[in-house]
């Protein structure tokens, strides 16, 4: 018990070491706010995709059928959590009524229902697990299910405008792409050259590619901390709930819903199909929330609130989580 909480514990803090430089840097005025729209894109166009073929392409488990229908059963898994917590999430405000309230409401939900399961997910079970293939390919297949459902429910959440409702995006998007390259040379190991002996040094490509994206993220988290005050940060009650619900709630609903396969034994052979969903689903809110306020003219400075304030609290909550999970 004590182990888990401990490596838990030292991944994050691992993972927090780099949010310390992009606070500091924008304290010092050597990061302006605009430059996180690049590092953003630089993490979304090119290592997170990176991180996700890594994924399938290095060191994977057979693609045999069996383990093809566990990809479909993480998906469902997935989307079942994802919907399950969006209604728990929308019970949760619903005190919050008016015109008024309304774009904060939906950036509560927003924070709810998603979860960090790329930018921060990915590299907390690539550390947690020791880099097991299994672990990494399930919860990269939620990240499929994640980013369908992202650029659609997620869209319309911050905006109210259907036409804001991209399903072209939600499959062309880099991380999608490249979730698709990924499978492809999983599917066809014959074309996989990053999983060649003759060539392994070309496995750098993606190892390296993909190793940016925990030290980009975090740097984006120290940088929106640093712009905004303490009260800011701390005072909106509301932030909180959004943070139970993120951080707690939708953990709890997930595991819940693998519980009667967990207790059947089902999957006992290939556990992470049942964990990697609520893994994912644990994780702290997700770092499109600040971007999506952005873009379509949401609340932006109370976005960034309740992403950094879900993040910082995830120290305390994701290790208790970890414990729980590995009962």
């Amino acid at each position: 018990m004590t182990d888990i909480i401990v490596k838990v514990l030292l991944i994050m803090l691992v993972l927090f070491a780099f949010a310390v430089p992009g606070f500091i840097l924008k304290k010092t005025n050597l990061v302006r706010s605009d430059s996180l729209y690049s590092i953003s894109n630089i993490l979304l166009c090119f290592a997170q995709p990176m991180l996700i073929i890594q994924a399938f392409a290095v060191d994977p488990i057979p693609p045999d059928g069996d383990t093809l229908l566990n990809f479909l059963w993480v998906f469902l898994f997935s989307v079942a959590a994802i919907f399950l917590t969006f209604g728990a999430s929308k019970l949760c405000f619903l005190f919050m009524k008016g015109d008024e309230q309304q774009k904060k409401r939906d950036v509560l939900i927003f924070v709810g229902t998603f979860s960090n399961c790329a930018f921060v997910g990915i590299p907390f079970v690539d550390m947690f697990t020791g880099g097991d293939s299994e672990a990494m390919m399930y919860v990269t297949v939620f990240t499929v299910a994640f980013n369908l459902i992202l650029w659609t429910l997620g869209a319309y959440l911050i905006t109210q405008d259907k036409k804001q409702i991209s399903l072209k995006k939600a499959l062309l998007n880099p991380c999608t792409i490249g979730s698709v390259i990924g499978f492809v040379l999983f599917l066809v190991p014959q074309i996989n050259i990053f999983n060649m002996d003759e060539v392994a040094e070309l496995q750098q490509i993606v190892t390296y590619g993909g190793g940016m994206t925990a030290p980009l993220s975090m740097l984006v988290v120290g940088v929106r901390i640093a712009e905004l005050s303490p009260k800011k940060l701390f005072r909106d009650k509301t932030i909180y709930l959004a943070a139970f619900v993120r951080l707690v709630l939708s953990a709890a609903l997930s595991y819940l819903l693998i519980l009667p396969f967990r207790l059947t034994g089902v999957f006992a052979d290939t556990p992470y199909v049942l964990l990697a969903p609520v893994i994912a689903m644990a994780m702290p809110p997700a770092a499109s929330v600040v971007a999506f306020a952005e873009k379509l003219d949401g609340e932006k400075e109370f976005a960034a609130a309740a992403y950094a304030t879900g993040t910082i609290l995830s120290i305390v909550t994701l290790p208790v989580a970890m414990l729980l999970i590995s009962l």
